[in-house]
């Protein structure tokens, strides 16, 4: 297990990356772990950001750093001691990507090393990465050889890019590969009632943060920088941190004020906020007690306790009874595949073994919701992931299931999203895709039936 640092210990910015790495190693994600101990390091701004940039760089490009460093190690890179792996992923990423001078970068990294472990480990990392950085790697030609591109420079497991291959061809499914690589952008979606989007454009640019309107959601405005968990608009609930693409979900779903909304696996809340910001009675359902705290705190600082409650159980059997609903969402846990932008190490953490499980939990969801709604009521369906077998798939199977269901047209989304070059308005649409490529947001798809009878 790793040795976590205490604040007296970290020295400066590849300290604090390599204590997060080491969590994120031992399960924790990213982007629950990074905040939590920048807001323990008392590092400056400028160290905070580089922080973010060493931590999700080396997780994002992980396969291209492997790819370098695997012909420099006298060692296998799986055999080698946890602390010098993450030492040397560090430090290629800052020789290849981050743009680092080479001395610094040895330096740093090397320092943090042994700062966090030993003189023997500090000195293999050192060793590798002077290799590294005299002997840059060469990389597959993305036209001759997509695949060994994208397995490499491109960093994602080769079943990812082969599933991606198989549904956008080789030439799009690189453009999704270098659009997962991007850093993502932070986007902020107003709460309805509280503030228009013009009126928070306003307000961030009163405090001297500058963003612009997304592009894709009208509720939507993109931050050009800083930190959103430090404006006053996020802290007292006039706006939350929410992708854009995810930030359609709820008028997707098509409710009026005042029915009553089922969200099965609610957790951390964004889009049940969303339905009772938007009027709807939301219960929301999630199965862990932490995540369940999570929507209740939301609901306070949204102001809306009125509107939104929470029950914590599981929602392929919800503790209520059945046909109540005027309508349902189904956020399902899935393959994140949609938000390798924002979650770079689920890329790492989930295989093809998994999408028959997945997809099995979300049909089961799915059923749940079924039984809850009444007839005539609606069911949403979304996952931020684009694989066959948790989207249309497991649409098609439930489908198949329920004779009293049938598609129903998608509400809410915006004007580009339903019209064609060559015809104009297009035909109303009960599913939808979203590309992080395409749309320059994460991965969502979409679903929505309507319960006949």
């Amino acid at each position: 297990m790793a040795r976590p640092l205490t604040r007296q210990a970290l020295a400066g910015p590849r300290d604090v990356a390599l204590d997060a790495l080491a969590r994120v190693d031992q399960g924790a994600w990213a982007n629950l772990v990074v905040p939590r101990l920048l807001a323990a390091s008392g590092l400056a701004a400028g160290d905070r950001a580089a922080v973010t940039d060493l931590v999700y760089g080396s997780l994002r490009m992980r396969g291209a750093l492997d790819h370098a460093l695997r012909p420099l190690s006298r060692q296998p890179l799986e055999r080698l001691e946890p602390a010098v792996l993450r030492g040397l992923r560090l430090g290629a990423y800052e020789l290849l990507f981050a743009g680092t001078a080479p001395h610094a970068a040895l330096n740093e990294v090397v320092g943090a090393v042994r700062r966090g472990g030993t003189q023997g480990q500090g000195g293999y990392v050192n060793a590798v990465l002077r290799q590294l950085s005299r002997r840059p790697p060469r990389w597959p030609d993305p036209k001759d050889d997509p695949l060994g591109w994208a397995t490499t420079r491109g960093s994602h497991p080769a079943w990812m890019v082969e599933q991606a291959i198989e549904r956008l061809g080789a030439e799009e499914a690189l453009d999704l590969v270098e659009a997962d690589n991007l850093r993502p952008q932070v986007t902020l979606r107003v709460t309805p009632g509280r503030r228009t989007r013009d009126e928070l454009l306003v307000e961030l640019e009163s405090v001297g943060v500058a963003a612009r309107p997304s592009p894709l959601s009208p509720d939507c405005v993109v931050l050009e920088h800083g930190e959103p968990g430090a404006l006053a608009a996020v802290a007292e609930g006039r706006a939350v941190v929410q992708d854009a693409a995810s930030a359609l979900v709820a008028p997707a779903l098509g409710v009026e004020p005042g029915e009553l909304v089922l969200d099965l696996g609610a957790g951390p809340g964004g889009k049940a906020g969303h339905l009772a910001a938007l009027g709807a009675r939301v219960l929301a359902v999630e199965l862990h007690p932490a995540r369940a705290r999570m929507v209740r705190d939301l609901a306070a600082r949204l102001r809306l306790e009125q509107r939104l409650w929470t029950v914590t159980g599981d929602g392929t059997r919800p503790p209520l009874a059945g046909g109540r609903f005027d309508a349902a969402l189904v956020d399902a846990p899935c393959s994140n595949l949609g938000s390798l932008r924002r979650r770079p190490e689920a890329r790492w953490r989930h295989g093809p073994e998994e999408l028959e499980r997945l997809a099995a939990l979300q049909g089961a969801l799915l059923d749940a919701a079924v039984a809850a709604v009444r007839p005539g009521g609606h069911v949403l369906y979304s996952v931020c992931t684009w694989t066959q077998a948790e989207t249309d798939g497991v649409v098609d199977d439930a489908l198949r299931r329920h004779p009293e269901l049938e598609p129903a047209p998608l509400t809410g989304l915006p004007g580009p999203l339903g019209t064609t070059a060559a015809t104009g308005p297009a035909p109303p649409r009960d599913r939808h895709q979203f590309w992080p490529h395409r749309d320059g947001s994460d991965g969502i798809f979409l679903a929505r039936l309507r319960k006949i009878h």
